[in-house]
């Protein structure tokens, strides 16, 4: 029998059982919400909602736990313009975990509000390397270009099942893409699949595949 291409789901909060094999998953763990990592596949951050006087704190914690097998990628962080936390406290929350990021050589997901210019210029100073990953990206399709051209990889969820982004789903390099089901737990990741395959008016296997790729290639798989 032949080996069936994984659903690669970037970003969740649901938990998908340990050794299920065709869907790889990213488990999103907010260091700074008391969400505690398993033995299951994520990514870790402090997410800019939660930033408190803690949060300096909570690096320091966040710098252990990167040490761990399990932990494939910093995030999500960000910066978030819709949120009452001052945005240069989110700042130096942000910068120092785009730091840690580089530092133990982990992709970076991020939350990204209001603010991409503030996130590109903060990975420019960094000389960051390592991937980035915009996820739950909401946005239009001139901006995804410009986000591309850099090299980001886009993480589209749910939200685009009412038809908003079909132009980006058409027109977007699969060599860019990621999907993901962040907090719909209810929602089949392999739906997302389907429609983002008949936007495309490709066939589902070539869809999977290639987001396969990214996901080897991104986390070294």
């Amino acid at each position: 029998m032949a080996t069936q291409t994984p659903y690669i789901d970037l970003h969740t909060h649901r938990n998908y059982p340990i050794r299920e094999r065709c869907i790889l998953s990213l488990k999103n763990i907010a260091l700074n919400h008391a969400e505690k990592i398993t033995t299951a596949d994520c990514s870790i951050g402090l997410h800019p909602w939660y930033i408190d006087g803690e949060s300096v704190g909570d690096l320091a914690l966040m710098a252990d736990e990167l040490k761990r097998d399990q932990v494939l990628a910093v995030g999500e962080c960000g910066l978030d313009k819709n949120i009452a936390i001052p945005l240069t406290h989110q700042q130096l929350i942000f910068d120092q975990q785009v730091l840690l990021a580089q530092t133990y050589r982990k992709p970076l997901i991020v939350h990204c509000v209001r603010a991409f210019e503030e996130v590109v210029s903060s990975l420019r100073k960094a000389n960051f390397k390592r991937a980035v990953i915009f996820h739950g990206y909401r946005k239009n399709w001139i901006l995804a270009q410009q986000l591309m051209n850099q090299g980001y990889y886009l993480s589209i969820g749910m939200h685009c099942l009412n038809g908003s982004q079909d132009e980006l789903l058409r027109n977007i390099s699969l060599a860019h893409l990621f999907l993901e089901t962040d907090t719909d737990t209810t929602t089949d990741i392999s739906l997302l699949y389907q429609y983002v395959a008949r936007v495309r008016l490709i066939e589902l296997e070539e869809l999977k595949w290639s987001l396969y790729q990214n996901y080897r290639n991104v986390f070294d798989k």
